[in-house]
């Protein structure tokens, strides 16, 4: 068995060296980004904020460093700092009470750990925190990574050593989870991680975003008839949130259960920070707290991706300015909710006409705020393609017998912009020179794909390497993990 030499180890007693108890405390949870900011990175094509550790407002008292990540033993290493200069901004927060945990994994994470890797894994993520001075580990595994190679046992049983490891100094070594909501339906892929840490992991928090038209089937809802409330549906985001989050606390409606003390519910800062899943209303939040407090299922907080989205800008230009911290401080830490700036209403009623072979008209019913509304933004496949003052717009260059996806946002004479209307799935026609790959289709948001699937994107052919249903952000260009290009 491999054994930490603590000797080699940096044990400076430092505000670094501190764990924070967050045990009995409600809890704001931001990603920080590890990364440089592109010019577009955003789902609506905004950018996300380059920020210090101590540039994050106080609300937010755990922060998830994204990522640990890399082949073999995944590690960490800042992308801007030294190892002492993160190492004192962590300590900065530590001493203001909060806590700095180290994530595992990311969207496009490649974490494969083999049976044997227990002793190395554990010594590196203990080596990281007397490093960095992180206070405990997120699993943040997405996708393959959830069952790769022997990461369900190989990955709980070096954290049940590292806990150990800091009880014996008493310590806490916060262990959380990040995981997507559908993988934690009674047959889901992250139940093993549950299970395992069972009476090790000190909170959970499920992302309630990036999963389009998913949902839960409430019987009680619709007056008794049902219905199926979807992660998507701005009207009905409160049920989405609250029945969900009671059914994950209660282990009903075909979820496992999470106790309530230990869950967090997980959502996107804006627009730009996630493909689906921002709430319009915050007081559908509000609400959906208040009714789990009066059933006796209080929760522990909430969780955003990211800090740095939080603190970013559209792409126009217009900055975010906290806004989710700002929405939410009151509910974390008791008060009303504070005034929050007006956005336009969504603009309703997509359709198309004129469709040809490579064109098409869009139209569309105006959008009505707060403010007069001056222009509306199309988007072509999540890409911004034009703006006007009218109601309608054409868009031309298209290729023949090709799916494409639409949908427009409305802005204000303030520069507030809506959240994007509802999708336009619209093909274009048949010149007779194209005809379409028997048994080939074009790519469609809210499918379900299986692995071994073909489909066709922007002109490619891709093919589909694991079972999942689309959304606006898992194109077959952007989710690598999903598809691979397939020769023509």
């Amino acid at each position: 068995m491999t054994t930490i030499n603590v000797s080699t180890l940096n044990t400076l007693a430092d505000d670094a060296s501190a764990m924070p108890d967050m045990s009995n405390k409600k809890i704001m949870m931001g990603f920080w980004h590890n990364w440089l900011a592109g010019n577009s990175d955003g789902y609506q094509q905004g950018q996300f904020a380059n920020m210090n550790l101590t540039d994050i407002p106080q609300v937010y008292n755990v922060v998830a460093v994204a990522f640990m990540k890399g082949e073999g033993i995944p590690t960490f290493k800042p992308y801007n700092l030294s190892d002492a200069e993160f190492r004192r901004q962590v300590g900065v927060l530590n001493s203001q009470g909060r806590a700095v945990l180290i994530s595992l994994g990311g969207a496009d994470a490649h974490i494969e750990l083999k049976t044997g890797d227990e002793d190395k894994l554990k010594d590196e993520i203990i080596r990281l925190v007397e490093t960095y001075g992180f206070d405990g580990l997120d699993i943040d595994l997405e996708q393959a990574a959830i069952g790769a190679a022997n990461n369900k046992t190989v990955l709980p049983a070096a954290l049940k050593k590292v806990k150990a490891y800091y009880a014996a100094q008493g310590k806490n070594f916060i262990i959380s989870m990040a995981p997507e909501f559908p993988y934690l339906r009674t047959n889901g892929s992250y139940l093993d991680y549950i299970s395992a840490l069972d009476g090790y992991y000190d909170f959970i928090a499920p992302q309630y975003y990036n999963q389009g038209g998913d949902g839960i089937w409430v019987d009680e809802a619709n007056g008794g008839k049902g219905a199926w409330i979807t992660q998507s549906s701005d009207a009905m985001k409160e049920d989405f949130l609250y029945y969900l989050t009671e059914s994950l606390v209660t282990g009903t409606r075909g979820y496992t259960r999470i106790p309530a003390a230990k869950f967090v519910i997980g959502l996107p800062s804006n627009v730009d920070a996630a493909a689906t899943g921002y709430v319009v209303d915050p007081q559908a939040v509000y609400n959906a707290f208040s009714r789990l407090d009066a059933k006796g299922l209080s929760i522990k907080g909430l969780m955003t991706w990211s800090v740095n989205w939080d603190n970013g800008k559209s792409k126009a230009g217009v900055a975010y300015s906290w806004e989710f911290s700002k929405r939410y401080t009151a509910l974390i830490q008791g008060g009303v909710i504070p005034p929050q700036p007006e956005k336009p209403n969504a603009p309703t009623a997509l359709t198309v006409s004129a469709l040809t072979a490579t064109s098409l008209q869009l139209s569309w019913a105006a959008a009505t705020g707060s403010n007069p509304v001056v222009s509306y933004t199309v988007y072509r496949n999540g890409n911004a393609i034009g703006q006007t003052g009218s109601l309608s717009l054409q868009d031309s260059g298209l290729t023949a017998n090709s799916q494409y996806s639409y949908f427009v946002t409305a802005t204000d004479n303030q520069g507030n912009q809506s959240v994007p209307s509802s999708t336009l799935a619209v093909k274009t026609a048949d010149d007779g020179t194209t005809p379409p790959d028997p048994g080939v289709t074009e790519w469609q948001i809210n499918h379900a794909y299986k692995a071994g699937d073909i489909v066709t994107y922007q002109g490619k052919k891709y093919t589909c390497i694991q079972a999942h249903t689309s959304n606006a952000g898992w194109t077959p260009v952007a989710a690598f993990t999903l598809w691979q290009p397939t020769a023509v």
